[in-house]
């Protein structure tokens, strides 16, 4: 798997097409994508060296079945992931949301775009801000 790679959870089928795309002509390799919380734990417990780890997890608020606080308190009690920034990417944000998330320590907290060339930008952001040491 790429250094730069991204793990995107999200239940909208077309806002993580558009995210993936948009990640993709910005220049990030080895975007991958789930609908739920369970296949993104899945998916991580399915990667054998933590060296191949996704370098950022970018997560929608709501998900099936949990909520995007509920998933990352889960992913940070686990001592494998705990290094993984999150950015949120949601329709909603609120104060109290921001300071939900802020608390477990997200890396970010983005309003999700409404055109093409904005979710263009906010991808070129976040890919700006991977580690890719």
């Amino acid at each position: 798997m790429p250094t730069n790679s991204i793990l995107i959870i999200d239940d909208d089928v077309d806002d993580v097409e558009i995210l993936a795309d948009a990640f993709t002509q910005s220049g990030v390799q080895g975007v991958h994508y789930v609908h739920t919380a369970m296949q993104a734990f899945m998916y991580l417990e399915s990667i054998a060296d933590s060296t191949d780890l996704p370098k950022l997890i970018v997560t929608d608020y709501y998900l099936a079945g949990i909520t995007g606080p509920q998933f990352l308190a889960d992913l940070k009690q686990m001592k494998r992931y705990q290094h993984i920034p999150v950015i949120v990417l949601s329709t909603t944000k609120t104060e109290r949301q921001i300071e939900q998330y802020k608390a477990l320590g997200i890396l970010e907290y983005i309003e999700k775009p409404s055109t093409y060339d904005e979710y263009l930008k906010v991808a070129t952001e976040i890919k700006s801000r991977i580690n890719t040491k």
